[in-house]
């Protein structure tokens, strides 16, 4: 079973400036919001061009307390007949479950069905309900999301190059609570080589990658 992600915002920072380092060059020119900064302008990722419907737009699920439980979204597999790609990873915990939405705690053996809904697909936005369930702060439920699909041209100039590196470099999951609400930015563990963000979940809302 792969060990939970303890994910700190320092330690994101830390991960972008190496990222950019590595990369020889400098991101794009521009302040960089900080964790929780809900003020800063948000690009969303785009698909790539001739990418991949996503198979199950929609997909639900028990949660229970004491297992250990996942669910998957995925990109339709391609006529060459490649694997598809896993979209998104949800993982709740056996001690990720701790109240529901009228916040009534979770005791042994209890239940929730989760739905997780694409809701954008031009912005690979998702959405997560039942509405206020919470999980454990000391053992949160985990959301990967995978940006291989994606475009990779990541500033709109036609070509693909050391900038798109950089940027790539500052790739996140970013959160809205409610529809008109500004997007936050999550702490998040960037994964260039598998192409793919983590964060911790606390409580459901919609999600997707930006910068």
């Amino acid at each position: 079973m792969p060990s939970r992600p303890r994910i700190h915002a320092a330690a994101f920072l830390l991960t972008l400036l190496a990222a950019c380092a590595d990369s020889g060059v400098e991101p794009p020119a521009g302040p960089t919001p900080t964790v929780g900064d809900s003020s800063a302008v948000v690009n969303f990722l785009r698909p790539a061009v001739g990418a991949p419907a996503i198979a199950n737009p929609v997909v639900s699920f028990y949660a229970k307390v004491g297992e250990d439980r996942e669910a998957f979204m995925y990109y339709q597999r391609r006529a060459s007949g490649s694997d598809s790609t896993v979209f998104v990873r949800f993982r709740v915990r056996p001690n990720s479950l701790l109240s529901r939405p009228g916040g009534a705690p979770f005791v042994a053996g209890d239940s929730i069905l989760i739905t997780i809904t694409l809701v954008d697909p031009s912005r690979l936005q998702v959405s997560f309900s039942p509405s206020g369930l919470r999980f454990s702060p000391s053992d949160p439920a985990d959301l990967k999301l995978s940006f291989l699909e994606a475009d990779e041209d990541l500033n709109g100039d036609g070509v693909v190059d050391s900038r798109d590196t950089a940027i790539q470099a500052m790739l996140a999951v970013w959160r809205r609570e409610r529809v008109g609400d500004p997007w936050v930015r999550q702490p998040t563990i960037l994964a260039p080589g598998t192409h793919e963000v983590e964060t911790d979940i606390l409580g459901f809302t919609d999600y997707v990658i930006a910068w």
